[in-house]
């Protein structure tokens, strides 16, 4: 996917690049669908791995939250080609009347996911947020998903590193009893 882009990902060039019969791909997946699920379902559990990993040293709520969306961004910037196929992947999902249940199921897990990430961080903390935590995380996905597609297309580090830092302020505004 990331040399060929979604549409040359077929049963066959899967399964020449994993030096595989070609038969052998309805052994591991039911559909290109399938296929498409666990790829997403791996990125999830590594962009929530990166961006929810306990630091190192306790950190202020302001800078663990520009720890996380850092993070998410080096994901970005270290592999280009790989974040442009998944944001290739999804937006065909969109469009594919086959697929489109992907990307609902890609964006609910997402926010599921990071949602209780932030609760459990909260509770740990003794955080309270002055909104439900579902829309903590759906803003913080929102944004990460934001500032990692204006990098992809300008290609500023910098630029991207200040909204980071921005954006880690403008969340961290939404906690009761601190200032960001």
């Amino acid at each position: 996917m990331a040399d060929r882009g979604v549409s040359g990902v077929t049963t066959r060039a899967v399964t020449a690049r994993a030096g595989l019969p070609h038969g052998s791909f309805h052994y591991c997946f039911d559909s290109k669908a399938d296929l498409f699920a666990a790829v997403l379902g791996r990125e999830l559990r590594a962009v929530l791995g990166a961006a929810f990993a306990p630091p190192v040293v306790p950190l202020a709520p302001v800078e663990r939250i520009e720890h996380g969306l850092r993070a998410r961004l080096d994901l970005v910037m270290d592999r280009p080609g790989h974040a442009l196929a998944l944001a290739e992947l999804i937006a065909f999902s969109r469009r594919d009347p086959e697929l489109v249940d992907l990307a609902r199921w890609e964006q609910a897990e997402y926010r599921r996911h990071v949602t209780r990430d932030v609760d459990e961080w909260s509770a740990a903390d003794g955080l309270r947020w002055s909104v439900p935590t579902a829309q903590v995380a759906a803003l913080l996905i929102a944004v990460a998903d934001g500032i990692g597609t204006a990098w992809l297309a300008d290609r500023d580090g910098e630029s991207a590193r200040g909204s980071v830092a921005l954006a880690a302020r403008a969340v961290a505004s939404l906690l009761e009893g601190t200032t960001a």
